[in-house]
């Protein structure tokens, strides 16, 4: 499974965005990764009014809090996770501070939603610009980080988004008790209803039909590496976005994993509405992993293939960069 080596947290000193630091610290501890915590201020828009009517100290003083929380942050960070980490302040928008910062790491670590006392980095909003616009894997936490990942729900739709977040989520699960999920079409199931075939030829058809994609769904995470003989597997039928959060409401897990593919079913809902469906209804922390951009030779065949001469180019967004760190008392 892909290690992580590098993770970046922000948090603005709400309740949220320090669960958010501890469960990165955890993490960092468990992989042995560097870890990076960043706050935001938000400059003011109209910065010749606030210099002419707020001293410009008013800015300095609060970046100064802000370092010295955050120094205060990373010395109970090193002492319950023996984790070393560095710690930043920036002033500007949070969106492009985040996404600079998050340039060199493998993972970031974002708290659902927070109003910090200093009035920065509103997560809750950047969770959502960020899942669209960054090329990094995204944790969301929602719950306290007490201890590792113990129930995973993985969602899989067989998509190049779909398989980076196997591989992601599962090195980030580590031993949790992981279900695999996958929301199949019911076109044809409805197509049957509505030609007045007989239910048992329906109930047939579906039960080929799950039998496949079960099957397909172990071949799939086996081509990946992924060892499937701990794993459970089912398939839900409907729209993604509700059967996950139907199946997550069962199972009551502490994380879900999910790619994020502009054009798949999940992947629409992701990009569409994860902070109004699945960041607001479910109950557990979130990892959204975006697609491997393809290698310059991948993106020049893509270019021979593509219809009018369309194609994506890059590199891989995981980054090899040399971790820092170690145990944690057991």
């Amino acid at each position: 499974m892909t290690p992580f080596n590098a993770i970046l947290v922000a948090t603005d000193f709400s309740i949220d965005g320090n669960n958010a630091v501890r469960r990165a610290a955890l993490l960092a501890h468990q992989h042995g990764a560097g870890l990076h915590i960043l706050h935001v201020l938000k400059e003011p828009a109209c910065r010749p009014l606030r210099e002419w009517f707020t001293p410009l100290a008013d800015i300095d003083l609060k970046a100064a809090l802000a370092r010295a929380a955050l120094r205060r942050v990373a010395v109970e960070i090193a002492g319950a996770y023996d984790v070393t980490a560095t710690v930043e302040v920036k002033v500007g928008d949070p969106l492009q501070a985040l996404v600079q910062a998050a340039a060199h790491v493998d993972l970031v670590v974002l708290g659902r939603r927070g109003h910090g006392r200093l009035g920065t980095l509103r997560v809750g909003r950047t969770v959502e610009r960020m899942l669209r616009v960054g090329r990094q894997p995204v944790l969301v936490v929602r719950k306290p980080a007490d201890a590792r990942y113990r129930k995973a729900l993985l969602a899989l739709d067989f998509t190049p988004g779909s398989d980076a977040a196997a591989q992601v989520g599962m090195a980030m699960a580590g031993g949790a008790r992981t279900h695999v999920f996958h929301a199949a079409d019911s076109f044809m199931e409805s197509m049957l209803r509505r030609a007045g075939v007989e239910r048992a030829v329906i109930l047939d058809v579906v039960a080929r039909e799950e039998a496949g994609t079960l099957a397909r769904m172990r071949r799939s995470l086996a081509r990946l590496g992924v060892d499937t003989r701990p794993l459970f597997f089912s398939v839900g039928r409907g729209p993604a976005d509700i059967a996950t959060l139907q199946l997550a409401r069962t199972l009551g897990p502490d994380l879900i994993i999910a790619g994020k593919n502009g054009q798949s079913t999940l992947g629409a809902f992701l990009l569409g509405s994860v902070s109004g469906k699945v960041l607001a209804e479910s109950a557990c922390d979130m990892l959204i992993v975006p697609p491997p951009r393809a290698t310059p030779k991948a993106a020049f065949l893509l270019n021979r293939r593509a219809p009018h001469g369309k194609a994506s180019a890059g590199t891989h967004w995981m980054q090899d960069l040399p971790g820092i760190l170690p145990r944690l008392p057991s």
